[in-house]
């Protein structure tokens, strides 16, 4: 069997109808700072020992949710292991702005979760 590489979780993401309404609403109730475009994607600075994360609009096929990502050295790899382990694709392994590869699973259970990678792209 094969390990898994990382496995840390070190990103959040939130998808919102109104990204600006949810900056709002979690820079007021826990202080997190965001900076970036709220048509494209709001960063959110980690506060200490917390880890960093973003709101990004939702779109309708995916809907508003709340996931974290877990850092994997292969996101090719460890999606096609998360399908034959069970989980189903919500979006597949893709090159993103800025060197980040991820794709996106929900679990057995239907939980969304993502996988990614800074500095890589496909072969």
């Amino acid at each position: 069997m094969a390990s898994p590489a990382r496995g840390k979780v070190t990103w959040f993401e939130l998808a919102s109808s109104d990204v600006a309404r949810a900056a709002e609403f979690y820079g007021e109730l826990f202080g997190w700072e965001f900076n970036g475009d709220v048509d494209i994607y709001l960063a959110a600075s980690p506060v200490e020992g917390g880890i960093a994360g973003g709101i990004i609009p939702a779109t309708p096929d995916v809907g508003s949710y709340a996931t974290f990502g877990v850092e994997v050295d292969d996101v090719d790899d460890t999606y096609a292991r998360a399908l034959d382990k069970g989980a189903t694709s919500v979006v597949a392994p893709t090159d993103n702005p800025g060197g980040v590869r991820s794709a996106y699973l929900r679990d057995a259970d239907g939980s969304l979760f993502a996988i990614y990678r800074f500095g890589a792209s496909s072969s």
